[in-house]
Formats: C-alpha cells, structure tokens, sequence
C-alpha cells in the first residue's frame, strides 16, 4: 500500500484543514495515510484518526526553524512514506529537505492563495524549495499563474486541482424562528451575510459601508458576519461608527456554517485577492446568491449575471446595487442560486477532487519507480 505523509500546522478548522480531512477521507482506503502536524494536533485530529490516519505533532517553532529538518527526517526515516505533500503555506523548505534526506521518492507541495505578503527573504527560501519538489498542488488557475510569477518558476511544475465540496454537508433544515431568536435577528429582516476571517485582505471594511449604504435605501435588513481574527475591534468600532449597530450581528464559530447559510439572502465577499474561497464555493453550493469581488480564483467560480455576480470595483455603492437587485427580483435570484449549486455539483465534487489526488499521486510515483 502506497504510503503519504502529510505536513500541515494543524488540523484547526479553517478551510485548508478542512479539504485536507476530505482527502484524508477518500483515500483512506486505498493509501497508507499520516499527518505530521508542525504546531499541534487540532480540533480535527479526532475526525482524522477516526478516518484511519495515524497523527504525530513534529513541532517547528517558527517557518525558519531549521532543526524542524532533523526531527521531521528522523520520523521519515522510520514511516518511510512514498510521498510526502506538505501544507506549510510557503515554508515548505527545511520538509522538502527532510523528506530527500530521507529519501521519500516523490515531493509535494501546495499554494491555496495569492501570496502578496511573501517578501523577497520568503521568495529567496521558496524558490529554493521549488528546486526539490516534484510538484506543486494549486486549487485554481489564479494562484498557478501568480505563484508562476512570483516564482519564477516552470508553469508546468503547477497541477490544478480544485477544492471539493460536499453540498449535503451544509444542507440545513433548521427552525429559522429559533435561529433568528438565538442571534437576536428580528422576523422581518432579510439577512446578508459574509463568512470571513477578520483579516486585512477580506476587507469587512468594505462590507461594513455596502451595508450602511444598503441601510440609507431600505428598513428590511441585518447584516451577518461570520469569523474572528485580529480586526474584530476595529471592525465592530466601524459598525457603531455608522450607527444602526442593532441591524449586525457577529457569530465568530465556523462550526454553525449550515445554520449560517440557511439564514443568508444573498452571501457576500469583499475580498481584495483570493485563490479560491470555500466561502463562496459553499455559499453557492447551498444555492444561496452570492455577490463577490472580481479578484482572483473567484473568477473561475463565478459566471457573473449566471451563477452570482462579480464586482470589478472596491466601491459600495456598486456591491449596495448588486444586492439590491436580487433581493427586489427573489425569483431571479433563486434562480441564479439554483445555477450555482448545479455548477458546483458538476465541477467541484468531492469525488473529483480526491480522484484528482490519486492520479497525482499514483502517477507521479509510478514514473519515480520507472526512473523518469
């Protein structure tokens, strides 16, 4: 049986991890599965052992932590994987090293979004890296392209595999009564709803004015942002600042994603780069209409005016017009929801994705054996 490890800091419950255990998922059962965490195990690590992987925290203080090299080799020297794919975000260098020390047969690595804040140490370090890998996997053309660039690496090097998406597992039929109760959402609101970190690049900044734009024109909304980071005091500072604080509502737990998306309206992302958003793949999943800005891998998701609509601009009176018009053409817009969801089940499939993986994987490793 073919043997992986994987590297990843945690298995917490952001998107990357998230993926990562449906593919760990999949492949159980065909493949020798490990996850090597870099931090600490997560909140996931219960459902990853469930699936039948074996778990080992092999802790790297920093990116830069060169001894990570010689505690991660020692554990690959006694796993012996086939391959090793890591998901270290850019510092992938001192696993890359590791795993040809340890003479691991094939090398992957990952992109999952538009790294604008590499700087020219992390560039140095990742080209670098490059040089060891026998492939590297993105999850659009976007991040390909940019990563490419930024690079300056062989475009051929980039394999494409899409995040997958289970619709079922967002599909909720709750009560929405006791819902709105519980987040103090009164009955005769329409709910627009971002689900975001609370970070520079999401721009709630730009939320928060389409919605107090949206507020000037009608009495009928309440805004729902989903997600915690370092901006939360800001962001909650900016609400009261444009007054009508009672109209927002934050829940900061990612585990009520299904209850989140069953309230939404219309689903909306101000992002100023993205490589390619689960937010907006859910969202349209779940047949929900989503209103998004025309920036990166969001652009392969979304066929504007067909399966949810793209903003080219940063102003909110352009993201307040998009959303007016579908809440005041419901039909349309549940029209528009319908079309996404069809899209997603047809492209974005979990089952496509983790067949994506083990062609990679299988072929890759057959042309090692064969000495290519």
């Amino acid at each position: 049986m073919i043997k992986i490890c994987y590297v990843i800091p945690s298995l917490g419950m952001g998107g990357t991890e998230r993926q990562l255990m449906h593919l760990v998922r999949g492949l159980a059962r065909d493949f020798d599965i490990s996850v090597v965490c870099t931090r600490l195990e997560g909140a996931l690590a219960g459902d990853a052992r469930k699936a039948g992987a074996k778990l080992r925290v092999v802790p790297a203080i920093s990116g830069w932590d060169f001894r990570f090299r010689g505690r991660l080799r020692a554990f690959l020297h006694t796993h012996r994987p086939d391959i090793l794919h890591s998901f270290l975000f850019g510092f992938d260098y001192f696993a890359n090293l590791a795993a040809r020390d340890a003479g691991v047969p094939v090398i992957i690595s990952s992109r999952r979004q538009l790294a604008t804040w590499k700087k020219a140490r992390h560039l140095f370090i990742q080209r670098r890296a490059n040089r060891l890998v026998d492939a590297i996997v993105v999850n659009s053309r976007a991040v390909a392209e940019f990563a490419a660039r930024q690079e300056s690496a062989d475009p051929a090097l980039y394999r494409v595999i899409p995040n997958g998406i289970d619709p079922h597992e967002f599909f909720a039929k709750p009560d929405l009564r006791v819902l709105r109760l519980r987040y103090k959402i009164p009955f005769h609101r329409r709910v627009i709803g971002i689900v975001a970190n609370f970070s520079p690049v999401k721009d709630h900044q730009l939320f928060v004015a389409t919605a107090h734009q949206l507020l000037r024109r009608r009495a009928d909304l309440h805004f729902l942002m989903v997600g915690d980071g370092p901006l939360v005091p800001a962001i909650e500072k900016l609400v009261r600042a444009g007054g009508a604080p009672d109209c927002f509502t934050r829940i900061s737990t990612v585990s009520e994603l299904p209850d989140v998306y069953a309230l939404m309206d219309v689903s909306v992302l101000c992002s100023h780069v993205e490589g390619f958003p689960n937010a907006v793949l859910e969202s349209m999943a779940v047949g929900k209409p989503v209103v998004a800005t025309a920036v990166g891998g969001i652009c392969e998701l979304i066929r504007d005016g067909e399966t949810g609509r793209l903003i080219p601009s940063r102003d909110p009176a352009d993201f307040a017009d998009a959303i007016t018009a579908l809440l005041d053409h419901p039909d349309a817009a549940a029209r528009m929801g319908k079309r996404a969801a069809a899209e997603v089940k047809a492209r974005y499939s979990l089952a496509a994705m983790v067949d994506a993986y083990r062609s990679l994987y299988t072929g890759l490793l057959a042309r090692k054996r064969a000495g290519a």
